[in-house]
């Protein structure tokens, strides 16, 4: 299995069907299937949080704009 590069929640969802049909066609063992999908889901969680993490200091660093025109 090649390594895929996981920057988007788009490349994990991809990743995770792969592994899920290589694991249905016998290609890969269950063992590693687990430790690739545990990667890749806490790499979701990381992800997200951090997605999460940009947004609040975008809406941060607008709250001067809003006080001033209230």
């Amino acid at each position: 299995m090649a390594v895929r590069s996981l920057k988007t929640q788009d490349d994990i969802a991809r990743a995770l069907a792969h592994v899920y049909r290589e694991l249905d066609a016998d290609r890969i063992e269950p063992t590693k299937a687990r430790v690739l999908i545990y990667c890749a889901l806490s790499l979701s969680q990381v992800l997200g949080e951090h997605e999460l993490e940009k947004r609040v200091e975008a809406l941060e660093s607008n709250l001067p704009n809003l006080k001033r025109s209230a």
